[in-house]
């Protein structure tokens, strides 16, 4: 796989819809895999330049997507497949009008401001019944997730060792209004970019597996579709985009893929990419997606690191015998994982 210019970083990061970030290690290297870059410059992308922005979206789990780009993606999480569930707000204990004044709250409580998680608790519950009060101290993450996929919140630089949040029109200082229908449409046509062949209910879990989602965007983009066979299943990608997946499919490739790469999050299955006897070795216990070594496309082992004396090393357990020509060119990957975290060399031990 070839690297971009760094020059490129927020371009690539949007082109495969953001990067998962609940484990921000994980995500600067979701990017340095394909973008010549390190981590230091993610985080410039981030909190200095801000041509990145860290925030929830799909699935509930963080990202860092494109600023440009946020727009965009809190307009499509603004229709009506994504109202709040009548069981997600019983479980919170909110009536939806609480629940909808709670949210308002925090936007408004954010205006101006860089505040840390008390802060903000402390500054939107104020005056508020005793049990609203509750909910926020013990499940700001479950309120704030809905918050941020309004556009009314994203994640501000580190104060120490908290987090703070900020209002994304001010902090990223440019924003524009998207219409939430269209904006779906243009969120699934980046999907099927990305991540095509795909069917609609692989759309609907990558998204976060909101009912009816999946088929609202596949019915606006009918006329774009061309359904194609796989193994017998239908799956379908933009027609426009035929001719570049064929030439993809004859491309040989070794590549490090880090933990919740999105190429392996990508679908509602990973029967396509992973055998099913070695499954539980890529998505483990929690929710955990393992670093994967993917040999042409397929997963072909995972793999662990530490960093130690300026040097990256790496563990391969391969489900299989890897050839020498494939051991290679793992040994090479490492090296580039090595620059991007800015260590001087890689060792490399296959299990």
């Amino acid at each position: 796989m070839h690297r971009a210019a760094k020059k490129d970083l927020s371009r690539v990061v949007g082109e495969i819809g953001g990067v998962q970030a609940q484990v921000m290690s994980a995500a600067e290297l979701q990017a340095g895999v394909r973008v010549d870059c390190r981590v230091d410059d993610v985080r410039d992308a981030l909190w200095k330049s801000k041509n990145l922005v860290k925030t929830w979206l799909m699935r509930g789990t963080l990202h860092l997507i494109p600023a440009e780009d946020l727009p965009l993606f809190t307009a499509a999480m603004r229709t009506h497949w994504m109202r709040a569930r009548n069981s997600w707000l019983n479980y919170v204990q909110l009536s939806e009008p609480e629940f909808l004044g709670l949210v308002e709250a925090i936007g408004e409580a954010l205006d101006g401001q860089v505040l840390t998680r008390e802060e903000l608790v402390e500054k939107a519950v104020r005056g508020r019944p005793e049990h609203i009060r509750q909910v926020m101290r013990s499940g700001w993450g479950m309120i704030l997730k809905p918050v941020a996929r309004r556009g009314l919140l994203c994640f501000g630089p580190s104060r120490g060792q908290s987090v703070t949040f900020v209002r994304p029109q001010q902090w990223l200082g440019a924003w524009r209004e998207v219409d939430p229908d269209e904006a779906l449409l243009e969120v699934a046509r980046r999907y099927l970019r990305a991540y095509g062949p795909a069917t609609k209910e692989d759309f609907t879990r990558w998204w976060g597996s909101w009912a009816g989602v999946g088929k609202a965007a596949w019915a606006g983009l009918a006329g774009e579709l061309a359904p194609v066979s796989i193994e017998g299943r239908r799956a379908d990608l933009l027609a426009s985009d035929s001719e570049r997946i064929a030439k993809q499919l004859t491309a040989e490739s070794v590549v490090l893929l880090p933990p919740f790469d999105p190429y392996v999050m990508g679908h509602s299955s990973r029967d396509h990419i992973v055998e099913a006897a070695n499954l539980s070795r890529v998505s483990r216990t929690a929710g955990w997606i393992s670093a994967v070594v993917l040999v042409d496309g397929h997963v072909a082992g995972t793999w662990t690191h530490v960093a130690a004396r300026n040097t990256l090393r790496i563990t391969v357990e391969p489900f299989g015998r890897l050839s020498a020509k494939t051991a290679a060119e793992v040994r090479r990957r490492a090296e580039s994982l090595a620059e991007v975290l800015g260590l001087a060399k890689a060792e490399v031990r296959v299990g």
